[in-house]
């Protein structure tokens, strides 16, 4: 019922598909899935978020999250298009406070569902968050993507067989690699930063030039849980020649053979 009544307050733009292509997948262990991606082609905004809280909660979260996000850089697309034409030197600034301001749009959202539900603080319904938008202004040679995470969900980078991890997982196993891997180390899902569970969030945020033959992967980790660094890079080396389409079924495909203990969806992107 609950994901009925989301439905009702918000939509899925039809994605268009030409370059990019997205596949989401239950998994071997799990009877439901929490997991949600946006295609937008035509906004240049590609988002995958990985729902948690369980049945009717994990799944409401990464769908609203995803929706308030597109909303947000919709109505306000043209305005920062606008801004940025009239100082170039700003637009950096300009879309990346507009994602930030997104993020917590949909970070106020979910945490007012919880506080309703008499949830304290660091509980309830979230979900991790990873996706970019694509600036295109006048002059091709300078369209950048702009990426931006919340939690273990990952961004990646292939060209020219290497493959090179974009975004920054918020698990406390990363702090302990970062930190000298003193004592044991943690579990990898355990994470320190989501969209809901927390009145405030910041998302991290990076910018990229766009060069040509480049191919950008975003995935829960549903896939890298499963599936090696060394591992996603073969696959699709060794998938190149196909369409993108065939090349993210083969990266689910190989982490439901890996064991599939999650839900897996990835998106792919070649602008």
């Amino acid at each position: 019922m609950l994901k009925n009544f989301f439905d009702k307050l918000t939509f899925k733009p039809d994605p268009i598909r030409l370059y990019s292509a997205g596949i989401t997948d239950v998994g071997q262990r799990r009877d439901h899935n929490e997991d949600n991606y946006l295609i937008d082609e035509k906004l240049g905004l590609f988002v995958v978020a990985d729902g948690m809280g369980g049945h009717e909660a994990g799944e409401v979260a990464s769908k609203l999250a995803i929706e308030t996000i597109f909303n947000h850089i919709k109505n306000l697309d043209n305005t920062y298009k606008q801004d940025s034409k009239k100082n170039q030197a700003k637009t950096a600034e300009l879309i990346n406070s507009l994602l930030q301001d997104a993020i917590e749009d949909a970070n106020n959202q979910t945490h007012c569902y919880n506080i309703a539900k008499g949830l304290s603080e660091g509980q309830g319904m979230g979900t991790t968050i990873t996706g970019f938008l694509i600036n295109t202004p006048d002059s091709p040679k300078r369209k950048k993507l702009y990426s931006f995470n919340v939690g273990d969900s990952r961004t990646y980078c292939f060209r020219e067989g290497k493959l090179m991890q974009l975004s920054t997982d918020h698990s406390h196993y990363q702090l302990w690699l970062e930190t000298g891997k003193e004592g044991p180390p943690p579990k990898h899902n355990i994470i320190y930063k989501a969209i809901g569970p927390w009145r405030r969030v910041v998302a991290e945020q990076h910018s990229f030039a766009i060069k040509a033959n480049t191919l950008f992967l975003l995935c829960s980790d549903g896939l890298c849980d499963m599936l090696s660094n060394k591992e996603i890079r073969h696959i699709l080396q060794q998938n190149r020649k196909h369409t993108l389409k065939e090349m993210a079924q083969a990266l689910v495909d190989a982490a439901n053979e890996a064991g599939g203990k999650d839900n897996i969806t990835v998106v792919l992107v070649k602008p």
